[in-house]
């Protein structure tokens, strides 16, 4: 299906602690009782029988992300790389988001892993459109949005790595079919479904006290399925911040999770289907410094369907809510960061929304493939915080509560049209609408009770409409070349964390803003894949996008112990921010991947981007114009190299390179460039009992390279994740 750094490469013919241990035991024992499966460990049951020696061959993917429809892989006009199963065990990374950057392009608001940051600076971009704490990518769990409701990051801890069967990333605009955050494209996370009498687990221990367990079991009956896997990790972490700097306060970023995770399906026929999923999460973190900590605790649950009618139609229905509490507490460092002080109190941050997506397909007259459909997403959240600490007093002196509600809705329509033979042409559109209601932010002084002058009180509710189509063309030239090329519009509406959640990191302040308008996007692509040999696949794509209304972190001075608006006191050394809308930035680039097969057992792959981004006009921040966006690197390269040899070893070697950029959106903050090694080697045992078992071994940043996450405005450095060395054993039945 696709090995090396998640590229895709066909071969066609012609036509084409202790309870932990406990736990894992028992579920060993388990399996033990079941009937073994006979399908061995990676394997598929419609794999095709090899070909030859050490040679299979490989099943070109479906995939759904690009256009909500299955299509093969080559015939979707857009840059979609798929990471299989197999890539992903063939890697080190122990989160979804260290494992998706193998892709260049993807990228988190910062450059450290989700294991030891804040949940808020999770948010993910593709190619550069903004990246901040809120997603410009939209973010799929077997097709319900993955994005957190409240502030648009994603919790990449919820999705247990054991439990992924593929995961799609579709770059380029999406809005046309999938509306809010797809400004840069659309990742899928496909999960595993229920199979015959399987049980699964997997224990990894590594360095830094760190322990990673995943148990699941599976069954199928007649037309009823059921999986349920429960996940538990937990790491000491490291310090964060850089050697020279730290203080007395600088400990370690430790985290701790545990998921559940249940599905059930009913399929009584070839056309009809029903699932109802469900999960809870809880998330546990310390960040960095004795009084510096956060909570998560969310359910989820999902229901729907899918229903072939007579007439060639496919209706799918889909349901969802999830319902979440989170809190974060904020210090500020003394200058020698030997002592830290009380700065903010998030104690009680609750979210809740309700989704819903109806949609209809069918092929009509052999050469349009229709669809059409509509969603909503209801979300209400707020928070509730202590601001202002007195030293006098020992306590923080001012509540403050502020959220409200949105309403998104879309309605889209698309035709996949094959006008002759080798062509087909994608015309797609879809009418948002956004509205945001109920929102207000009070401020009362603990002691007193009074209401703080700076509270505005209520809010106006808002209703804002966006049209975003797309046009696309694929033209498959010869069996060996395709080219193709969109043009698209995209929306993004802002969070309720955006309008009325302020921050901190450190000494540097990040005020909200109840006034922001939705992100625009305008943008198109031109690419080409290549099958330059049988063995070598390569594929290039340009791309060109401009954001009107971009929502930045937008400096408005500098803190000297006094009061800086609308920050209020801001620490000397520290920075007052404001989330704000730019009026235009454009990002423009070039993607480049190539994977080559020398022999069976060995496969090489690399890919790069060159991402230059710029502001072009900010009238309410004319120093911006011309600068970088914050954020964005301007290169960015992978390579792999993987050998395969069950009998033997399978070793795979990823390097990684991340090119300079800036931490701030005046560009006076900079990141240095970054290489680091992963490495990754497992071999097959046998396991009484079981129909497969596996050793294997892995070193993340096996060099131990020390390269910068974050700099404040005061000069204090974060760094990214060091040496970690991790093994241990998968055992199924």
């Amino acid at each position: 299906m696709g090995t090396g750094g998640g590229m895709t490469l066909t071969r066609r013919v012609k036509f084409g602690t202790h309870s932990v241990i406990i736990v894992v035991a028992g579920l060993i024992a388990l399996g033990g009782l079941m009937r073994p499966s006979p399908v061995a460990w990676g394997a598929d049951t419609d794999s095709p029988v090899p070909s030859g020696a050490g040679e299979a061959v490989r099943l070109e993917p479906v995939v759904v992300s690009a256009s909500r429809v299955e299509q093969r892989l080559r015939d979707v006009p857009a840059n979609v790389t798929v990471i299989t199963r197999e890539d992903i065990e063939q890697s080190p990374a122990r989160t979804v988001d260290d494992l998706l950057r193998q892709i260049p392009g993807f990228s988190l608001f910062r450059r450290s892993s989700s294991l030891v940051t804040h949940p808020t600076t999770q948010g993910v971009s593709l190619r550069g459109i903004g990246p901040s704490g809120v997603s410009r990518t939209l973010v799929l769990l077997d097709g319900v949005p993955l994005n957190d409701p409240f502030g648009g990051w994603i919790y990449w801890n919820k999705v247990p790595m054991e439990s992924i069967e593929r995961i799609e990333v579709a770059r380029g605009g999406g809005s046309g079919v999938w509306g809010n955050y797809a400004l840069g494209g659309v990742i899928n996370i496909i999960t595993r479904r229920p199979e015959a009498r399987v049980a699964q687990a997997k224990l990894d221990l590594g360095t830094r006290d760190t322990v990673d367990a995943d148990l699941l079991v599976s069954h199928v009956t007649g037309p009823w399925g059921i999986s349920l896997e429960g996940s538990f990790f937990d790491t000491d972490g490291y310090k964060i911040v850089r050697k020279d700097q730290r203080g007395k306060i600088d400990v370690n970023a430790n985290s701790s999770h545990k998921t559940f995770n249940g599905r059930m399906e009913y399929t009584p026929s070839l056309n009809s289907s029903l699932f109802l999923a469900g999960s809870f999460f809880r998330e546990d973190r310390g960040n960095g410094t004795p009084f510096q900590n956060n909570e998560t605790e969310t359910g989820y649950i999902a229901t729907g369907g899918r229903l072939k009618t007579a007439d060639g139609s496919d209706w799918q229905l889909t349901m969802f809510s999830h319902l979440q509490t989170f809190s974060s507490t904020f210090t500020s460092a003394a200058p020698n960061r030997n002592s830290e002080t009380p700065a903010l109190n998030q104690f009680d941050v609750p979210s809740t929304d309700v989704g819903l997506n109806l949609q209809w397909s069918k092929r009509v007259f052999q050469s349009h493939l229709l669809t059409a459909g509509t969603d909503l997403r209801w979300i209400d959240g707020e928070t509730n915080e202590d601001a202002t600490f007195s030293q006098a007093l020992g306590e923080f002196t001012r509540r403050r509560k502020a959220g409200g509600e949105q309403v998104l809705t879309g309605a889209y329509i698309q035709d996949i049209f094959t006008p002759a033979p080798g062509w087909q042409v994608t015309i797609a559109g879809r009418l948002d609408t956004w509205q945001s209601f109920n929102a207000s932010r009070v401020e009362k002084n603990k002691q007193t009770g009074a209401i703080t002058p700076t509270s505005p009180g209520s809010f106006p509710d808002r209703d804002e409409f966006a049209f975003s189509p797309k046009v696309a063309l694929l033209y498959h030239a010869t069996d060996q070349l395709s080219l193709r090329s969109s043009f698209y519009k995209g929306f993004r509406a802002p969070t309720i964390n955006e309008q009325f959640r302020p921050f901190r990191v450190r000494n540097d302040i990040t005020e909200a803003n109840p006034d922001l308008d939705p992100e625009r996007l305008i943008g198109g692509e031109v690419g080409a894949d290549y099958a330059i040999m049988s063995n070598l696949l390569g594929r290039l794509t340009a791309f060109w996008n401009e954001v009107k209304d971009p929502v930045v972190n937008v400096t408005k001075g500098i803190g000297a112990g006094a009061p800086v608006a609308p920050c209020g006191f801001v620490p000397a050394g520290g920075v007052c921010r404001q989330r704000d809308n730019l009026d235009r930035t454009r990002i423009r680039g070039i993607e480049a991947e190539l994977e080559y097969r020398p022999l069976p057992r060995w496969t090489a792959s690399g890919s790069y981007l060159y991402n230059h981004t710029e502001v072009l006009s900010a009238p309410n921040q004319p120093d911006l114009e011309g600068k970088r966006i914050a954020q964005v690197p301007r290169h960015q390269f992978a390579l792999k190299l993987n050998y395969t040899n069950p009998a033997l070893i399978n070793v795979s070697v990823q390097g990684r390179f991340v090119g300079d950029q800036f931490e701030d959106d005046l560009n006076s903050l900079k990141l240095g460039d970054f290489f680091v090694v992963d490495l990754m080697l497992s071999r097959p045992i046998p396991v009484p009992g079981a129909t497969a078992g596996e050793l294997f071994l892995a070193a993340e940043n096996l060099f131990d390279r020390t390269y910068e996450v974050s700099r404040t405005a005061d000069g204090i450095v974060t760094t990214g994740t060091p040496l970690l060395v991790h093994g241990g054993v998968r055992v199924r039945f």
